[in-house]
């Protein structure tokens, strides 16, 4: 992660311990996944809620709490409500929910795949269904959020297919 917003950014730990906040980063080349390979990003943390992210923007608008606000992004998951690029506010979606007063403890990964440039994800081991095209540019952010809490990349995996 190379930017942050509204939180601090210490030792590759984002801290958003009076709000939310978001860490991105750096522009990733779409031509670095090739076919034959899934990148595979491990992130752990401890919050109240958290969002996962990719997009064509290495911003985040309003609040990455919400879709609306970032149409760009190609994957939008929240936490706090389970959705993925949705907003049915006050309603529980289809996917995984990681929402609590304190800050508890949360895994999930990322799984960027080559052969067809999409995405999936896991929510504290537990596989999500479904898969979301990367973004149709050069370039794309992964962006992640968090509400009163920390969140890291612990590990990032390539794994060759072929």
């Amino acid at each position: 992660m190379i930017d942050c917003r509204n939180g601090v950014l210490t030792d590759g730990v984002l801290n958003s311990s009076d709000g939310s906040g978001y860490a991105t980063s750096g522009p990733v080349q779409v031509d670095s996944l090739p076919p034959g390979v899934n990148v595979i990003i491990h992130v752990t943390g401890n919050a109240g809620s958290f969002s996962l992210v990719i997009a064509s923007s290495n911003t985040l608008n309003c609040s990455e709490l919400d879709y609306s606000a970032n149409s760009h992004a190609a994957f939008h998951y929240v936490s706090f409500w389970g959705r993925v690029n949705s907003d049915a506010y006050f309603e529980e979606g289809e996917f995984a929910v990681h929402r609590t007063r304190l800050k508890t403890p949360f895994t999930a990964t990322l799984t960027l795949r080559g052969y067809d440039r999409t995405v999936s994800f896991s929510v504290n081991g537990v596989p999500q269904s479904g898969v979301w095209a990367l973004p149709a540019t050069d370039v794309f952010y992964i962006m992640l959020g968090t509400f009163h809490g920390e969140v890291v990349v612990t590990d990032v995996t390539v794994a060759n297919l072929v």
